[in-house]
């Protein structure tokens, strides 16, 4: 009974909270979220379900399709194309960003380096999805600015993939239990098996002329359950949704992909992540976060700093000081991926209730003030941004 009222309220905040976030250009899969740490500060009867085995398989399955997502939407022959600039800028920005938030998670945090490492690179990502309909709405998207932040945006996905990598490799050696032959084994599977479908696609257009939607996306799901059944054996289902994701893009048929890619986005972000997002929300510890929010507010400060810095140092020459300072703001926000990890580190024992907090009430901010301060700044400044087209 409390499960199914959970739900429903789950869906009704989603829809209306989640259309007034969106018109101050927050994302409104935040809305779930928001609904979760309110459950947990007023500590509803049902606070108790996130621990139940029926909502945390629905949650921990939203969490895989997201990977899968994640894959799927991974473009790795556009992110190639894409100027020398933006490749330099990107490692710059992220990287600096990492380095000192790993020295922040690390020292206030108390925690080990890798660690900290691990939660720096999750969280020094960019959230391109919120910036996007911003810069669209401001005409900016076919202009050099808006090139360099989707760019950038777009670039870091491969910092997010190997992140996940990384944080589901460490989660696996400090679980004790399986078997390393047939750890390697699977693994090797996954790799083989994302390739084999990479290959594969020219025959498979062979086999299917006139490809159909449904049955393509039965094939997906299909192949995201069993990748995720062979990372099962190496403790590293997330792995296995990450390739899957992959090696779908790659399989289904070009004049299918988007038929087949508005099926799985329904699915996932309509049905599970909301779920997902949620289980985060009650997961945090807000009492920790209001007694201690040095932590917090260090992740995020430091994160916005570190950016804007880098930000003006990789465009020297290249951006105005002002467009530096938009590129810098704008790549402050953050999304889903740093709370997958934070999750899946989380759920592994590898952080506790603070660290995660912290983390996740970091991103909440970001995700808050950001995108209204670069909404703010963008309209102040639009006179300043270069409309020739990219050269980068």
């Amino acid at each position: 009974m409390e499960l199914f009222f959970l739900l429903t309220l789950v869906y009704l905040v989603s829809i209306t909270l989640g259309n007034l976030l969106e018109k101050i250009r927050i994302p409104w899969l935040f809305a779930p979220l928001f609904l979760g740490l309110f459950l947990g500060v007023v500590n509803f009867s049902f606070q108790n379900l996130k621990n139940a085995e029926a909502f945390e398989f629905i949650a921990n399955l939203g969490m895989l399709f997201l990977l899968f997502m994640i894959g799927f939407e991974l473009e790795v022959k556009e992110i190639l194309k894409l100027g020398r600039f933006i490749f330099l800028a990107m490692f710059f920005i992220i990287l600096l960003d990492a380095a000192l938030g790993s020295v922040v998670i690390h020292f206030i945090g108390g925690v080990d380096w890798l660690i900290a490492i691990i939660c720096a690179l999750s969280f020094a990502t960019v959230g391109e999805a919120v910036l996007a309909p911003i810069l669209d709405e401001f005409k900016l998207l076919a202009t050099r600015f808006g090139a360099i932040i989707v760019g950038i945006g777009t670039l870091d996905d491969i910092f997010e993939v190997f992140t996940i990598l990384l944080a589901t490799s460490f989660i696996g050696i400090k679980k004790s239990g399986p078997d390393p032959f047939m750890v390697m084994l699977s693994l090797s599977f996954l790799f083989f098996m994302t390739f084999a479908m990479i290959k594969f696609k020219k025959v498979e257009r062979k086999l299917m002329k006139t490809p159909d939607i449904e049955h393509l996306f039965i094939v997906s799901l299909f192949i995201l359950f069993f990748f995720l059944l062979i990372g099962r054996y190496a403790e590293s289902e997330a792995i296995g949704a990450l390739l899957a994701g992959i090696g779908v893009r790659n399989f289904i048929p070009r004049e299918a992909l988007k038929g087949t890619e508005e099926g799985l986005r329904l699915v996932v972000y309509g049905l599970l992540a909301p779920l997902f997002f949620l289980w985060v929300g009650m997961s945090v510890r807000l009492d920790i976060v209001f007694n201690s929010p040095l932590l917090t507010l260090s992740i995020f400060l430091v994160s916005v700093i570190a950016k804007i810095s880098a930000s003006i140092l990789a465009g020297f020459g290249k951006l105005s000081l002002k467009e530096s300072l938009l590129l810098g703001t704008g790549l402050s926000v953050r999304f889903s991926t740093g709370l997958v990890v934070a999750q899946l580190l989380l759920k592994g024992g590898i952080i506790q209730d603070d660290l995660f907090s912290a983390l996740v009430a970091a991103s909440a901010l970001s995700t808050i003030f950001v995108p209204i301060i670069f909404g703010f700044l963008v309209k102040r400044w639009r006179d300043v941004i270069d409309h020739l087209p990219p050269n980068l």
